[in-house]
């Protein structure tokens, strides 16, 4: 894998986890949750008569709705969402997205195991596409909030468009509006139903964000001034800049307001604005598309903001320098050379008016040292490619190995004075240009040349093409060098400048991979050289005290060596005369028992190859015999297989001959049943053609009857409209007159009654004016009596509550006397009693105590106090409380309700903290939403045991009894469970069983939870099939193995 393809995967598990922390963010988690309760409780609900799945037209609407989303937002959507990684060719799979909306969003592989049937392959039981519905629409509206959350929080860094260029809608709001419009029930404005969740969308696409920034021409893609602010944007990541722009930038003033944005960010970041010959660079030579002013200020832009990372670059510098004298002191070291370290060559200072280039330049000089070479300049420096090579092989050695590298090139061979072709180890400029080096070898004659000009230009060119295929493999620095541009010419400083600031970004960001490994190194080398100066230092002492000793025990070894060697050589050679006399005897002797030995072998070996012939001879008659025999069988069985092919092959021969015979005759019944059939036809064609012409000429006539009557019924309308209209003009004249003169007797009748209502009034007027001012008068003297009345009665209180007081603390005064007195009396009663129990305690103790049981009190102590706050049993129920309310996954709730069991089961003050906190309904809806998987009967099986120990004490057994349709689960879960224990599954399914049936006896047997009766008569049925099939099942356990009925145990009834 090469390391663009790791950068690009980097970035996008860096985006993935950006998403991940956007989506598990408080404010996401609770709109998350209050969306799933309004789509559980009904309250967002899709229309019974969209299918999403069945309908092809539909899900093909939806599916184009979701795939109008950038594809890498889409990707970036559905991970988070669904928790998993979804395997795609690349960002812009648009095929592969769809397929796993089509299989994961519009369908759920675990709703349809849940709702299969068990029989009928491709059918569901009820349910399942309600479901389905409540999934989709739960995803759905969840991807489209998310993805809107996520552009307007900026999640990816370059921040394309939401949605395609060519789609539909431009809006979330727009989508979601569709959506609802077209597929839910009751819905109005779906984004203003969502806000009040706290899923609020609010993106909408500009044209802005889908302008093309691409730049193809620079005389004439600049002249808008969009792209300049943009990479403004991008480098100063300031993104309100484009809300000053002008869009669409048509007019020429329009152009000029937009690249004065551009400059105007550039002068705040002290930028200089002026090209090499002082001439200022304006916006109106940008907008005039000025090609010269238009480079200098892209070359502005780059020196102002190509090295970045400053402090990492310095940084990087120290380090190098470090390592760098670190080697050299292992260096000497190892060549034992002593402990003394040659410096860093001093050098002539890189002068640049700019800082970071400085920066640059040392970063490059640091590397360099590292191989002996020196770069002073960005020109003829970097003409042979070798600098280049060398910063990707420090940093990378195993893309760019050093042995690849070509050392002979132009700059490191210059023309001596005399002619002669010599090595030259700077990389400096000489005095013998590439032209005058030609005219030395030309001049010396092709025939005394040693190094041929073509060859270094050859050698230079594969360095070049070395660093571009490094990069390359690298990525992120652009193809910028040209082995054509660089080599036997004078660089472009700006050129290299640029180029080298892009490599050692994407070097020092690689680097950050590599970083451990190298400050490791380091410490490791620098660890190393000071214990091998130590080690080195007491090597030379022991060595001069061990080489005086050393020669003192070789003189001495010396003298007693010659001494034992003399002894040595007198010892062998008598020895030596010895053995030979010896050796003479030997042999005589040998040659005698030799020939003994010879005679009685050649006597065995003569008898065992006579047995041996005997014995081959039998062999080879038994071989002729049974290949006779063989031979004989074979030619028998070919014969017979010949006579059963000519007997086959002759019966064949006249089955055919006689089906020949029948396949005539039919053909010919079959022609003429086609004949006669024909007839028949022909025959019956005629009778109908007959029975057409007396039909169609009956419907004509038909047709002709019906036209006159519509005819004669239209003259006869007409003349009606006429007299209706007549007599309706009459009528309508005669009831004008009438109207006119009704409406003179109505306004005298109007202007007579108006006039008395007037008089009628006028008299009420002053008769309530008179009662209201009677009324004032009447309030202010009451109000005045009840003042006085109100004092009289409060001083009268106030004299009576004193007295009722003051009786009243004589009263509470006697009775202190007599509490403080019966109290203290109790308190010396029960003083006693404790000294009594300790002493009794005391003498118990002392008299059965032993070792063990003062060290166990001991223990016990120590465990008490050192126990933890989180570990008592309060504060373990409270945490399981707090897991199983939240409903999150299946670990947690298994492990909340083991938590809760032992709780339950330990104190009853848990108990009645469970019930209080509302957990029973929710113990009862997890039980209602498992299904038969091994999880799911763990949850049961615990979550019934809970309900057991709440059921143990009359306090909370209520609480069980009163959760909605306790009892009707409890009877599904005993009509689920009634399978025989057996394997694994059936083991729990009997526990849970055992358990129910337990459970529910303690609800009912209260007489005052009899009237759970009602429920069994509506279960009657089913309770009686139960009954009938656990007597089944017990009647088999009972039969034994012959048939025969065992009595039955009591305990098992």
């Amino acid at each position: 894998m090469s390391f663009r393809t790791y950068t690009a995967r980097q970035r996008l598990n860096r985006l993935r986890r950006a998403a991940c922390k956007l989506f598990m963010s408080d404010t996401m988690v609770k709109a998350i949750q209050r969306l799933e309760l309004e789509v559980e409780a009904k309250r967002l609900l899709v229309r019974k008569d969209r299918h999403l799945w069945k309908d092809i037209g539909e899900r093909q609407k939806v599916l184009n709705w979701l795939i109008s989303f950038n594809p890498l937002w889409l990707r970036i959507g559905l991970e988070t969402i669904y928790g998993e990684l979804i395997s795609l060719e690349s960002n812009s799979d648009v095929m592969g997205l769809a397929m796993f909306i089509l299989g994961r969003l519009l369908w759920n592989p675990d709703l349809a195991a849940e709702f299969r049937h068990p029989k009928v392959p491709h059918l569901y039981r009820d349910g399942h596409e309600e479901a389905l519905s409540r999934f989709t629409l739960k995803k759905l509206i969840l991807l489209v909030c998310f993805l809107d959350k996520a552009k307007e929080s900026r999640l990816i860094e370059h921040d394309p468009c939401l949605f395609c260029m060519d789609a539909e809608f431009k809006s979330s709001k727009d989508l979601l509006l569709a959506f609802s419009r077209d597929f839910l029930c009751g819905e109005g404005i779906l984004s203003r139903h969502l806000s009040h969740l706290g899923l609020a969308v609010s993106h909408v696409q500009t044209p802005l964000d889908e302008f093309n920034f691409a730049v193809k021409n620079l005389a004439v893609d600049l002249k808008c001034g969009i792209r300049l602010v943009r990479v403004m944007e991008l480098f100063t990541l300031d993104w309100t800049l484009s809300r000053k722009l002008r869009i669409p930038a048509i007019s020429r003033l329009q152009k000029v307001h937009n690249v004065d944005v551009a400059l105007q960010v550039l002068k705040d970041k002290g930028v200089d604005l002026k090209d090499e010959h002082g001439a200022n660079i304006d916006s109106r030579d940008i907008v005039d598309g000025h090609r010269e002013k238009t480079l200098n200020l892209l070359w502005k832009i780059i020196f102002a903001f190509q090295v970045s990372t400053r402090n990492q670059l310095k940084e990087e510098i120290s380090f190098l320098r470090k390592t760098w004298r670190t080697k050299q002191k292992l260096a000497s070291l190892m060549a034992n050379s002593g402990v003394a370290v040659t410096r860093m060559k001093s050098r002539q200072a890189f002068e640049h008016p700019s800082q970071k280039v400085t920066l640059l330049m040392d970063w490059v000089n640091a590397v360099c040292e590292f191989y002996n070479i020196k770069a002073e300049n960005f020109t003829v420096s970097f003409s042979d490619g070798r600098i280049l090579c060398y910063l990707i092989h420090h940093y990378h050695p195993g893309h760019l190995p050093a042995e690849e590298i070509q050392q002979r090139t132009t700059q490191t061979i210059e023309c001596g004075h005399r002619g002669r072709v010599e090595l030259n180890n700077s990389s400096t400029d000489s005095d013998c240009s590439f032209e005058n080096l030609k005219v030395c070898f030309f001049a010396l004659g092709s025939e005394s040349l040693s190094v041929d000009f073509k060859e270094l230009l050859e050698k230079e060119r594969s360095n070049f093409q070395l660093v571009n295929t490094a990069v390359s493999y690298l990525g992120g620095v652009p193809a910028m060098i040209n082995p054509e541009d660089m080599s036997n010419t004078i660089p472009n400083e700006k050129v290299v400048t640029c180029y080298l600031s892009f490599l050692c970004a994407r070097l020092l960001d690689l680097r950050n991979e590599t970083r451990a490994a190298r400050v490791i190194q380091g410490a490791w080398r620098r660890y190393k050289l000071q214990k091998n100066i130590k080690l080195i230092q007491q090597r030379n002492l022991a060595a001069t005290k061990i080489q005086a000793l050393v020669r003192k025990f070789i003189l001495r070894r010396r003298m007693i060596r010659q001494n034992k060697a003399a002894i040595m050589i007198q010892t062998f050679w008598r020895g030596y005369v010895a053995r030979e006399k010896l050796r003479g005897l030997k042999k005589e002797k040998h040659l005698l028992k030799k020939n003994h030995a010879a005679s009685v072998i050649q006597a065995a070996f003569q008898k065992w190859h006579a047995n041996k012939l005997l014995e081959r001879n039998a062999a080879a008659l038994c071989i002729q015999a049974w290949y006779r025999m063989q031979r004989c069988k074979t030619q028998y069985l070919d014969m017979k297989s010949k006579a059963v092919c000519v007997q086959a092959w002759f019966r064949g021969h006249l089955q055919r001959c006689k089906f020949q015979t029948l396949k005539k005759r039919h053909n010919a019944s079959v022609v003429i049943q086609s004949a006669f059939r024909a007839y028949l036809v022909r025959q019956h064609v005629s009778k109908m053609k007959q029975n057409a012409v007396a039909i169609q000429r009956w419907f004509r006539a038909c047709m002709l009857r019906k036209a006159e009557q519509k005819r004669y019924f239209k003259i006869k309308s007409a003349v009606f409209a006429l007299q209706a209209a007549f007599r309706g003009w009459k009528v309508r004249r005669s009831v004008a007159q009438h109207h006119q003169t009704a409406l003179l007797i109505q306004t005298a009748f109007r202007r007579f009654m108006a006039r008395r209502n007037y008089l009628c009034l006028k008299r009420s007027a002053i008769v309530l004016q008179q009662r209201y001012r009677a009324k004032v008068h009447g309030d202010k003297l009451r109000q005045e009596y009840m003042a006085l009345k109100l004092a009289s009665v409060t001083i009268q209180a106030i004299w009576r509550g004193r007295a009722g007081r003051k009786k009243i603390s004589q009263l509470h005064r006697f009775a202190g006397i007599i509490q403080s007195n019966y109290r203290r009396y109790v308190a010396q009663t029960r003083f006693l009693e404790m000294k009594q129990a300790l002493w009794r305690g005391h003498r118990s103790r002392k008299h059965h105590d032993t070792s063990k049981a003062i060290s166990m009190r001991r223990r016990l102590r120590e465990v008490n106090r050192g126990v933890k706050e989180e570990d008592k049993l309060c504060n373990k129920t409270t945490t399981a409380l707090s897991y199983l309310l939240g409903l999150q996954n299946y670990a947690y709730i298994l492990a909340a309700l083991k938590h809760l069991e032992t709780a339950t089961r330990l104190s009853p003050e848990c108990c009645e903290r469970l019930v209080e906190s509302g957990a029973t309904h929710t113990i009862f809806t997890l039980i209602r939403s498992c299904n038969r998987s091994v999880p799911s009967m763990e949850i049961i099986i615990l979550s019934i045991q809970v309900l057991l120990n709440l059921s143990k004490y009359n306090r909370t057994i209520d609480a069980v009894y009163d959760v909605d349709n306790s009892v009707e689960t409890l009877l599904d879960l005993l009509q689920i469970y009634r399978e025989k224990a057996g394997d694994k599954v059936a083991e729990k399914g009997g526990s849970i069983f055992t358990k129910a049936c337990f459970l529910l006896v303690l609800l009912v047997q209260d007489e005052r939870r009899a009237m759970v009766g009602v429920l069994f008569d509506k279960k009657k049925n089913e309770l009686f099939l139960l009954y009938k099939t656990l007597c089944h099942q017990d009647r088999l356990l009972r039969r034994g193995p012959l048939g025969v009925l065992y009595p039955q145990d009591p305990m098992c009834s």
